[in-house]
């Protein structure tokens, strides 16, 4: 959960460049509500699991999971006026985008 603190402990800096986070996970929406909670976080957390967002942006694992079971590669998109504008995949979940590089895309992106 350390990538969604990390987003949370920047919310003020996203929110002044004019970004809205929202993450998406796998999990039910309960569970995706009680880690909102828990973390304290500002953001919603919406649920994709039956995985339609998921296949349709093409970032499916297949295999990946722990049972190995199908799940989403961790990503990042910058959407803008409907058009993704930037992206950030990995193969690794361990692996993701601190807050401040991700800020950077997205003020580059947004013209700021």
């Amino acid at each position: 959960m350390s990538a969604l603190d990390g987003l949370q402990g920047e919310i003020e800096s996203f929110r002044a460049a004019g970004a809205q986070i929202i993450a998406v996970s796998p999990d039910s929406t309960e569970k995706n509500e009680q880690v909102r909670q828990n973390l304290g976080l500002e953001f919603p957390i919406l649920s994709d699991s039956d995985l339609v967002l998921t296949k349709a942006l093409g970032i499916v694992h297949e295999g990946g999971g722990m049972e190995g079971e199908d799940i989403p590669r961790p990503a990042i998109f910058i959407v803008r006026d409907g058009t993704v504008r930037w992206r950030s995949l990995t193969d690794n979940w361990r692996v993701r985008i601190r807050p401040g590089p991700l800020l950077a895309a997205f003020e580059q992106v947004s013209g700021r």
